[in-house]
């Protein structure tokens, strides 16, 4: 399986971190409402208000609200953390996970998955973190494979 915004299968694309797929996640004693994973990952380069509305966001405009914004740490819930560190990751994979958990068309897409998952972007955008080895995991955790 390939997750890609784009693709013709409505399972590759639901996976997708563009996806309109709303859902809540709580970090600390905060509770913030997303409107995609893409939304929420963005969203973390940003400040206070501005990242709400960047939470609210899917797809492309979600991806752009936080283009060209490089930040070494974000602060969130009252925690600072480091752009890519562990605890970043572990972030990215709570809304991941809160994202299946909470949208039974995703949840399908991703039980219905079998082996290995991929997910090409273009060259010149390189990931902090590897999103189809979040979605295995997350798979692993709530599927047991």
């Amino acid at each position: 399986m390939n997750i890609y915004s784009k693709s013709k299968d409505w399972k590759e694309r639901i996976l997708s971190n563009f996806a309109t797929t709303p859902f809540q996640i709580q970090i600390g004693e905060e509770t913030f409402q997303c409107q995609s994973v893409e939304g929420f990952w963005q969203g973390l380069k940003c400040k206070s208000d501005m990242r709400l509305h960047v939470f609210g966001l899917s797809g492309m405009k979600a991806k752009k609200a936080g283009k060209g914004k490089k930040i070494l740490s974000f602060e969130i819930a009252g925690m600072e953390i480091q752009y890519g560190s562990e605890q970043h990751q572990n972030l990215i994979r709570e809304a991941i996970k809160q994202k299946i958990l909470q949208n039974p068309k995703a949840a399908e897409a991703l039980q219905s998955s079998k082996g290995k998952i991929t997910h090409h972007v273009p060259s010149h955008s390189k990931p902090v973190f590897k999103m189809e080895n979040l979605l295995m995991s997350v798979r692993l955790e709530l599927y047991g494979y």
